[in-house]
């Protein structure tokens, strides 16, 4: 089959602000991989043929969000999944995923734990990775591909209309999809109300 790349740059200005005030305030602690899996599962929730998988020549569409994000183990890489994202606030999003990674880079998650995912994410931000292509676990029709945050000079405009040069955190991402059953405006569509989530990320508390 064939891979099809979207490519994209988000401001993290606000998603960096909005974490910090999260962490400071609330008496529970997230991360940007939390914030990753609830900004895809509002996306994949506008746009459920992505969140489909490819059997035999079936396409098969879930109700459930089921995310799984790679998290390197002492085996390498393993991919455990949160069930159901749809259903959880970010708090518990959060909880979910620090005992699950805590357990995957043990060796220690229950099959269940590492399968029957819809979607999955690969966060290499950590690793200082500046853009990278993520492989698509089949049957799975797409993965997000998300790098380091770096700061770079971008055109701003301002409240009465001004542009300028600012220099802002920006986080690559990288959607790649089965071309075979995905086109690239759905990609790009879904690449965009990702990146409006992560931009403007109190969008996940409605």
């Amino acid at each position: 089959g064939k891979t099809l790349a979207q490519i994209c740059d988000g401001d993290t200005t606000k998603l960096s602000a909005f974490r910090a005030l999260i962490n400071a305030e609330s008496g529970y602690r997230v991360s940007v991989s939390d914030l990753l899996i609830a900004a895809a599962c509002r996306a994949l929730q506008k746009y459920p043929e992505l969140n489909a998988s490819l059997q035999g020549d079936q396409i098969v569409r879930y109700e459930s969000v089921n995310i799984g994000t790679a998290v390197a183990g002492e085996a390498g890489l393993i991919v455990p999944v949160v069930k159901n994202v749809q259903e959880k606030s970010l708090r518990e999003i959060a909880a979910e995923t620090r005992e699950l990674f805590a357990r995957a880079q043990k060796g220690r998650l229950r099959p269940e734990e590492y399968s029957g995912g819809t979607f999955s994410i690969s966060n290499l931000g950590m690793f200082g990775i500046e853009d990278f292509t993520a492989i698509i676990n089949p049957p799975e029709l797409a993965i997000l591909a998300v790098s380091s945050i770096r700061k770079k000079p971008v055109v701003v405009t301002d409240e009465d209309g001004t542009d300028r040069i600012a220099i802002r955190p920006m986080m690559n991402i990288r959607l790649s999809v089965d071309h075979r059953v995905i086109d690239g405006l759905l990609a790009a569509q879904f690449v965009g109300c990702l990146k409006r989530h992560l931009e403007e990320p109190t969008l996940l508390l409605l």
